[in-house]
Protein backbone atom coordinates (compact mmCIF):
# COMPACT_ATOMS: atom_id res chain seq x y z
CA UNK A 1 0.00 0.00 0.00
CA UNK A 2 1.18 3.50 -0.83
CA UNK A 3 2.43 5.54 2.12
CA UNK A 4 0.01 8.48 1.98
CA UNK A 5 2.35 10.60 4.11
CA UNK A 6 4.55 10.96 1.01
CA UNK A 7 3.52 13.95 -1.09
CA UNK A 8 1.90 12.62 -4.26
CA UNK A 9 3.96 14.79 -6.60
CA UNK A 10 7.19 13.04 -5.55
CA UNK A 11 6.03 9.57 -6.59
CA UNK A 12 8.89 7.87 -8.42
CA UNK A 13 7.60 5.79 -11.32
CA UNK A 14 8.68 4.39 -14.66
CA UNK A 15 6.56 4.09 -17.80
CA UNK A 16 7.54 1.50 -20.39
CA UNK A 17 6.02 -0.53 -23.19
CA UNK A 18 3.97 -3.60 -22.33
CA UNK A 19 5.58 -7.06 -22.54
CA UNK A 20 3.93 -10.48 -22.70
CA UNK A 21 5.49 -11.36 -19.34
CA UNK A 22 3.61 -8.41 -17.74
CA UNK A 23 0.15 -9.85 -18.43
CA UNK A 24 -0.22 -11.86 -15.22
CA UNK A 25 0.35 -8.73 -13.11
CA UNK A 26 -1.67 -6.49 -15.48
CA UNK A 27 -4.63 -8.86 -15.32
CA UNK A 28 -4.46 -8.90 -11.52
CA UNK A 29 -4.43 -5.06 -11.54
CA UNK A 30 -7.52 -5.02 -13.77
CA UNK A 31 -9.39 -7.54 -11.60
CA UNK A 32 -8.52 -5.64 -8.40
CA UNK A 33 -9.82 -2.38 -9.84
CA UNK A 34 -13.21 -3.51 -11.12
CA UNK A 35 -15.73 -2.00 -11.71
CA UNK A 36 -13.51 1.05 -12.32
CA UNK A 37 -12.34 -0.64 -15.52
CA UNK A 38 -13.75 -3.28 -17.84
CA UNK A 39 -12.23 -6.72 -18.04
CA UNK A 40 -11.50 -8.64 -21.21
CA UNK A 41 -10.14 -12.17 -21.56
CA UNK A 42 -6.50 -12.78 -20.69
CA UNK A 43 -6.03 -13.81 -24.30
CA UNK A 44 -6.92 -10.25 -25.38
CA UNK A 45 -4.17 -8.82 -23.17
CA UNK A 46 -1.63 -11.36 -24.44
CA UNK A 47 -2.45 -10.26 -28.01
CA UNK A 48 -2.13 -6.60 -27.06
CA UNK A 49 1.31 -7.29 -25.58
CA UNK A 50 2.40 -9.32 -28.60
CA UNK A 51 0.96 -7.20 -31.41
CA UNK A 52 0.58 -3.69 -29.97
CA UNK A 53 3.39 -3.37 -27.43
CA UNK A 54 4.54 -0.15 -29.11
CA UNK A 55 1.20 1.53 -28.22
CA UNK A 56 0.48 -0.13 -24.85
CA UNK A 57 2.28 0.92 -21.67
CA UNK A 58 2.58 0.04 -18.02
CA UNK A 59 3.64 2.18 -15.08
CA UNK A 60 5.88 0.69 -12.40
CA UNK A 61 6.62 1.86 -8.88
CA UNK A 62 9.12 -0.04 -6.73
CA UNK A 63 9.02 -2.96 -9.18
CA UNK A 64 5.22 -3.27 -9.05
CA UNK A 65 2.88 -2.54 -11.97
CA UNK A 66 0.54 0.23 -10.78
CA UNK A 67 -0.86 1.39 -14.11
CA UNK A 68 -1.76 0.02 -17.52
CA UNK A 69 -2.97 1.71 -20.68
CA UNK A 70 -3.75 -0.02 -23.95
CA UNK A 71 -4.43 1.31 -27.39
CA UNK A 72 -3.69 0.98 -31.06
CA UNK A 73 -3.44 2.75 -34.38
CA UNK A 74 -6.21 1.69 -36.72
CA UNK A 75 -5.01 0.59 -40.17
CA UNK A 76 -7.79 2.75 -41.67
CA UNK A 77 -6.85 5.87 -39.65
CA UNK A 78 -3.07 5.84 -39.39
CA UNK A 79 -2.93 9.39 -38.04
CA UNK A 80 -5.01 8.45 -34.96
CA UNK A 81 -4.17 6.65 -31.72
CA UNK A 82 -7.19 5.02 -30.07
CA UNK A 83 -6.97 4.49 -26.30
CA UNK A 84 -8.81 1.31 -25.42
CA UNK A 85 -8.40 1.01 -21.69
CA UNK A 86 -6.53 2.70 -18.86
CA UNK A 87 -6.32 1.71 -15.21
CA UNK A 88 -4.34 3.09 -12.28
CA UNK A 89 -4.23 1.15 -9.02
CA UNK A 90 -6.58 2.77 -6.51
CA UNK A 91 -3.74 3.51 -4.07
CA UNK A 92 -1.88 5.53 -6.70
CA UNK A 93 -4.67 7.61 -8.21
CA UNK A 94 -4.30 11.37 -8.00
CA UNK A 95 -0.72 11.34 -9.31
CA UNK A 96 -1.64 12.25 -12.92
CA UNK A 97 -0.56 8.79 -14.05
CA UNK A 98 -3.46 8.33 -16.49
CA UNK A 99 -2.58 11.55 -18.33
CA UNK A 100 1.14 10.75 -18.21
CA UNK A 101 0.58 7.29 -19.72
CA UNK A 102 -1.71 8.72 -22.41
CA UNK A 103 0.84 11.38 -23.33
CA UNK A 104 3.54 8.71 -23.56
CA UNK A 105 1.33 6.59 -25.82
CA UNK A 106 0.57 9.55 -28.11
CA UNK A 107 4.28 10.33 -28.29
CA UNK A 108 5.15 6.68 -29.03
CA UNK A 109 2.46 6.47 -31.72
CA UNK A 110 3.62 9.71 -33.41
CA UNK A 111 0.09 10.64 -34.48
CA UNK A 112 -1.93 13.81 -35.03
CA UNK A 113 -5.10 12.68 -33.25
CA UNK A 114 -6.08 10.95 -30.03
CA UNK A 115 -9.36 9.10 -29.59
CA UNK A 116 -10.79 7.39 -26.56
CA UNK A 117 -14.20 6.53 -25.23
CA UNK A 118 -15.68 7.32 -21.85
CA UNK A 119 -18.86 6.09 -20.22
CA UNK A 120 -21.15 8.84 -18.86
CA UNK A 121 -20.51 7.68 -15.28
CA UNK A 122 -16.71 7.95 -15.61
CA UNK A 123 -16.27 11.63 -14.80
CA UNK A 124 -12.60 11.22 -13.90
CA UNK A 125 -11.62 9.98 -17.37
CA UNK A 126 -13.80 12.61 -19.02
CA UNK A 127 -12.04 15.30 -17.01
CA UNK A 128 -8.63 13.82 -17.86
CA UNK A 129 -9.43 13.76 -21.59
CA UNK A 130 -10.50 17.42 -21.46
CA UNK A 131 -7.34 18.33 -19.53
CA UNK A 132 -5.30 16.37 -22.06
CA UNK A 133 -6.73 18.48 -24.89
CA UNK A 134 -5.92 21.63 -22.94
CA UNK A 135 -2.36 20.48 -22.15
CA UNK A 136 -1.80 19.76 -25.84
CA UNK A 137 -3.44 23.02 -26.89
CA UNK A 138 -5.62 20.95 -29.22
CA UNK A 139 -9.30 20.95 -30.14
CA UNK A 140 -11.60 18.25 -28.87
CA UNK A 141 -14.86 16.86 -30.15
CA UNK A 142 -17.18 14.41 -28.52
CA UNK A 143 -19.97 12.29 -29.90
CA UNK A 144 -21.72 9.03 -29.13
CA UNK A 145 -19.80 6.12 -30.65
CA UNK A 146 -21.99 3.27 -29.36
CA UNK A 147 -25.33 3.57 -27.59
CA UNK A 148 -26.40 1.42 -24.67
CA UNK A 149 -28.87 -0.30 -27.01
CA UNK A 150 -25.99 -1.33 -29.28
CA UNK A 151 -24.87 -3.58 -26.41
CA UNK A 152 -28.36 -5.13 -26.30
CA UNK A 153 -29.03 -3.41 -22.98
CA UNK A 154 -26.71 -5.79 -21.13
CA UNK A 155 -25.78 -3.09 -18.62
CA UNK A 156 -22.95 -1.64 -20.71
CA UNK A 157 -23.15 2.14 -20.74
CA UNK A 158 -23.05 4.36 -23.81
CA UNK A 159 -19.52 4.91 -25.13
CA UNK A 160 -18.82 8.58 -25.86
CA UNK A 161 -15.95 9.14 -28.27
CA UNK A 162 -13.51 11.96 -27.53
CA UNK A 163 -11.32 13.09 -30.41
CA UNK A 164 -8.41 15.41 -29.65
CA UNK A 165 -6.26 17.09 -32.26
CA UNK A 166 -4.51 17.96 -34.32
CA UNK A 167 -1.60 17.37 -31.95
CA UNK A 168 1.76 18.98 -32.63
CA UNK A 169 4.42 16.38 -31.81
CA UNK A 170 6.68 19.24 -30.71
CA UNK A 171 4.28 19.75 -27.77
CA UNK A 172 4.83 16.20 -26.48
CA UNK A 173 7.40 16.66 -23.79
CA UNK A 174 5.55 14.34 -21.44
CA UNK A 175 7.38 15.09 -18.22
CA UNK A 176 7.46 18.86 -18.67
CA UNK A 177 3.78 19.02 -19.62
CA UNK A 178 2.68 17.10 -16.54
CA UNK A 179 5.05 18.91 -14.16
CA UNK A 180 3.94 22.31 -15.45
CA UNK A 181 0.29 21.40 -14.89
CA UNK A 182 0.80 20.73 -11.17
Amino acid sequence: MLDMSVEKSVLDFNIRNLKVEDIKEVYKLLVENRPYVGLNSRYTYFLLARDFSNTCVITEHDGKIIGFSSGYISPSRTDTFFNWETVVHKDYRGNKLQKTMLLQQIKNANVKYFEGTVNPSNQVSESNFLELAELLNAKFEKKILFKEEDFENDGHETEILYRIGPIAQSKLRTTEIIQNSR
